[in-house]
């Protein structure tokens, strides 16, 4: 079975587009981006659905940036795909303590859904393969975050849909030099200061020598603990429906009487990511594992207490349980 084929029976047997309009395929010019987008581009030609090829310059690599960008303006005109340029200043619009790599990621998937909106709702792809899936478990891992942000997601609830994950990198590129096309390759990515990088050059090869298969099982482990996370998320939503609370930092105590301690240690971590998207002073990483089990295990002991909590404050009373901004 050839890859568009498989690409295909996949998104028949996930219905990962279905009850999308449009598409708004994201496109660097690497390897991925140019696969996913001709993959979509020849899936969705079947079908009537409108394809948008979308590239995002993050003002970070001058002329090499720029040159990326043409490159996809070229590939989008030889395949009859319309093509938005947008354009986000990652440098002057990056936040106190976030890094270039965070700062990138979330003002890029922030212009995407933004148009993503204004297209009607379209679907957001991104070029996630397999390998990406095996990279981003053995990042948690070593950042000892596993069990507290699962694997990544194939769909996520605002429109993002990662539809390469079946998929490996060397799959993907064998197939674009068999249809003669072309790919660029970001510099960046050699750059081992970036932990993603290292991980990708140094750490998985590595493992693949030594156990092949290595790559492919951590990604099914990946997929197997982000269905669990999400589907213990679904308990947790429907509780804080039930008792009318949300993830702002204000919460009865008696809330966390009735959640497990798995929930409870899933509604910090939840509450720390929320307050970062909020813009919360000094908040960064979600919480580590120890940190969680400190707190759990004080709210169940201590009547009173405070506690550091992903860069924030985190006050305990008789009532209730608060999450601020540090002093």
């Amino acid at each position: 079975m050839d890859l568009p084929e498989r690409f295909s029976k996949h998104l028949a047997a996930t219905g990962l587009l279905d009850g999308f309009r449009s598409l708004a395929v994201a496109c660097s010019g690497g390897g991925d981006s140019t696969a996913l987008l001709l993959l979509t581009h020849g899936w969705a030609a079947g079908r009537g659905t409108p394809v948008v090829a979308v590239h995002v310059a993050h003002g970070l690599r001058g002329e090499a940036g720029l040159a990326d960008a043409r490159f996809c303006a070229s590939l989008t005109a030889r395949l009859g795909v319309p093509y938005a340029f947008l354009s986000v200043e990652v440098p002057a619009e990056r936040r106190k303590g976030e890094s270039v790599e965070a700062a990138a990621r979330r003002l890029r998937y922030g212009a995407l859904l933004t148009l993503a909106e204004d297209l009607g709702g379209a679907a957001v792809l991104t070029g996630h393969t397999r390998d990406d899936q095996a990279e981003t478990v053995l990042l948690h891992l070593e950042r000892r975050l596993g069990r507290t942000r699962g694997g990544i997601r194939p769909k996520r609830p605002d429109g993002v849909v990662r539809p390469l994950l079946p998929f490996s990198r060397a799959e993907l590129r064998a197939w674009l030099e068999a249809e003669g096309v072309p790919w660029r390759e970001d510099e960046t990515n050699a750059n081992e200061a970036l932990a993603r990088n290292r991980v990708r050059r140094r750490i998985l090869p590595e493992l693949e020598k030594r156990m092949p298969g290595a790559g492919a099982r951590l990604a099914r482990a990946g997929e197997a603990l982000a269905a669990r996370l999400d589907a213990l998320d679904e308990r947790l939503d429907r509780a804080m429906s039930e008792e009318s609370v949300s993830l702002k930092g204000n919460w009865p105590r008696a809330f966390f009487d009735r959640l497990s301690r798995e929930e409870a240690g899933r509604f910090f971590v939840r509450a720390a990511s929320a307050a970062y998207a909020a813009a919360a002073a000094g908040a960064g990483r979600p919480p580590g594992r120890k940190q969680i089990q400190k707190v759990l295990d004080r709210l169940r002991r201590d009547p009173v207490f405070h506690e550091t909590f992903a860069g924030m404050r985190l006050t305990a009373t008789p009532r209730f349980v608060h999450l601020k901004k540090a002093p």
